[in-house]
């Protein structure tokens, strides 16, 4: 595999900055919060779109129509949840929801019998717990971008980090347990709360619940839902490894072992056959960007980036690349 330089464009970023290509690789959209859509061959900026919160999340429609942004979570108690679409075209809001906490993640899915498309998020809320605690109660929001707005769907006793749209109108999520199971180490009481990985049918009915464990961090779900990238922790070995979780059967696959202090960068190609990692190699002074085909997991290519890019986004579609840091957006054809 080799990556082809075709533009590369001095910008203002931070570790906080978001970019997402657009289906047709035409655009970037780019920014940690009001942010732009920079035209991808000359890198002038042809839309603006007022976001007010930190960007958690920017993803576009699949079909380029709309391009939505979620806040993340900053650690302020009182951050409230913020969710908008935009019309990708005009820059104005097509839909705009609030929650009680950030909102974090989001999906686009087709409407049914013709509908326009419906956007899902993490529409969180606190509630009474067990002796008056105030504990995370997880909903799936939806709505439809025709202005319709759809029932919410509760996912009692979890934490929404990623989601993604199913086939047959589901959704897939993968969550942290919002209260864990207490457990005595050493004379000291630990509270451990497991990552599970749901599949959620359209009536909000949990079909699919698969145990991950305690150990996870940076995770990505597939446009369609099919898998789950996750940084994974095995504590007995005192390991961090890639794998990849098939949200059907649950079975695990460890693709990459991490090192201590890097941190992975996860990407699927917007059909889900691709999966892409980014990471600092151990030996060396750079980036090394490695892309398997999902189907059977085959390593079809790797290569060396700079050390400085913190952020990447993929159009597969269109053998295209971005990558952010060091001041700059880069852009590249895959070979």
């Amino acid at each position: 595999m080799r990556l082809a330089p075709l533009h590369s464009f001095p910008v203002e970023e931070f570790l906080l900055t978001r970019i997402a290509l657009s289906p047709d690789a035409a655009q970037v959209a780019m920014g940690h919060k009001a942010f732009r859509a920079l035209n991808a061959e000359s890198g002038a900026v042809e839309r603006e779109f007022a976001f007010p919160e930190f960007l958690g999340q920017l993803r576009y429609s699949p079909d380029g129509r709309y391009v939505a942004a979620v806040n993340v979570a900053d650690n302020h108690p009182h951050t409230r949840g913020r969710l908008t679409v935009f019309d990708a075209a005009t820059g104005a809001a097509a839909l705009e929801r609030e929650a009680a906490l950030p909102v974090e993640t989001c999906a686009f899915q087709p409407g049914a019998n013709g509908d326009a498309w419906r956007i899902a998020w993490n529409d969180a809320r606190m509630e009474a717990g067990a002796e008056g605690a105030a504990v995370v109660a997880a909903r799936i929001g939806r709505a439809s971008l025709c202005g319709k707005n759809l029932e919410p769907l509760p996912l009692p006793g979890q934490q929404i980090r990623a989601l993604a749209a199913a086939a047959g109108g589901g959704w897939v999520c993968f969550a942290r347990e919002a209260v864990g199971a207490t457990h005595t180490v050493e004379n000291a009481q630990l509270i451990f709360r497991k990552f599970r990985l749901l599949s959620v049918g359209p009536d909000g009915a949990v079909r699919k619940d698969f145990d991950l464990g305690i150990g996870a961090g940076v995770c990505a779900l597939s446009p369609d839902g099919k898998l789950l990238a996750v940084e994974m922790v095995d504590f007995k070995n005192n390991e961090r490894h890639v794998s990849l979780v098939d949200a059907e059967t649950g079975v695990e696959a460890n693709l990459l072992p991490l090192e201590a202090n890097t941190l992975p960068v996860f990407e699927f190609s917007q059909d889900g056959a691709y999966f892409l990692c980014l990471k600092e190699d151990a030996d060396g002074d750079f980036n090394t960007l490695r892309i398997w085909r999902s189907a059977d997991l085959r390593l079809v290519g790797e290569a060396q980036l700079d050390l400085s890019y913190h952020a990447m986004s993929s159009c597969l579609e269109h053998s295209t690349l971005a990558f952010l840091g060091g001041g700059k957006l880069d852009l590249f054809a895959v070979e």
